[in-house]
């Protein structure tokens, strides 16, 4: 039920009671969106419900809600909903970013500020929260879907394979194209098995991508960027397995760092020679 005024005497109707009642037990039914939505002042007191397959945002702007305000929002779709202050500030010792049956109540401390509380113990010490989902298509594919509450970010690459050919497959932090990547490991491709690295790359090489379409011959990987937040130096690990062209089996490990002034804000995998993708899904996660 959104907020309402009663005046000195005034009689409520048996709806408006039943309505009141359901706020106040956390009942009632939920204003559905189906994409990324700006809070009104007639939303205090009611549930927000996001149901989206893919990324959204809901915005909190300031001038519309009184000190003691509540609004409470809960993403029912797979898509990550993250909740952002426009002109108001939003505080929280959780985390902004919803992923699915995720959910928590925004408290206004006044007509400019508000609190989220996370009802969802997904983001715990530990815990994992996903955090974007991308399919591959086209030449790359990028996500900003990040939060400095994360001391770990997981990238899970599953059934990817590009239209012909075969390549190298590669990822960039921050859209930064400058020599600030370091790494070193081995590909083992059948029964030989070959050093890869460089001192000062551009991006950092974690596999081998072709152009199979069996679901046993399509590549995997597992990403593992440490210290995503630091303003330091990235560190990395990563797992790629999967066939090339002629359908030969490979796999690398690779390790490495990324030498940078500032926090992840972005993530894009593409190959060197501008391949196509035809298929697959990266899964980013959260660790706290």
């Amino acid at each position: 039920m959104a907020k309402q005024t009663f005046s000195v005497g005034q009689v409520l109707t048996a709806a408006q009671m039943t309505s009141l009642q359901e706020t106040a037990m956390g009942g009632g039914a939920a204003s559905a969106k189906t994409a990324s939505y700006t809070l009104v002042a007639a939303d205090a007191g009611t549930t927000i419900s996001m149901t989206s397959t893919s990324a959204t945002t809901i915005t909190v702007n300031t001038g519309l809600f009184a000190a003691g305000d509540t609004v409470f929002i809960q993403n029912l779709g797979s898509g990550t909903c993250t909740i952002t202050a426009g002109t108001a500030t939003v505080t929280t010792s959780s985390s902004l970013a919803l992923a699915k049956w995720e959910g928590g109540t925004l408290y206004f401390t006044s007509a400019s500020a508000a609190i989220f509380f996370k009802a969802d113990v997904a983001g715990a010490s530990g815990g994992m929260t996903l955090l974007d989902t991308l399919t591959l298509s086209g030449t790359s594919v990028t996500s900003t879907t990040f939060s400095s509450a994360y001391e770990q970010l997981i990238i899970y690459m599953k059934q990817a394979y590009i239209s012909a050919g075969s390549n190298d497959i590669v990822f960039r932090l921050n859209a930064d194209t400058g020599s600030n990547y370091a790494y070193s490991g081995n590909r083992v491709t059948t029964t030989t098995n070959t050093g890869v690295g460089s001192s000062s790359a551009t991006s950092i090489v974690f596999g081998v991508i072709g152009n199979k379409t069996t679901d046993i011959q399509k590549n995997y990987a597992i990403i593992n960027l440490m210290r995503p937040k630091d303003t330091d130096a990235v560190y990395v690990q990563a797992t790629g397995i999967g066939f090339d062209e002629n359908a030969v089996r490979y796999s690398q490990r690779t390790s490495g760092i990324y030498d940078s002034s500032a926090a992840i804000t972005s993530f894009t995998i593409f190959t060197p020679s501008s391949d196509t993708f035809s298929g697959g899904n990266v899964y980013i996660y959260g660790v706290k």
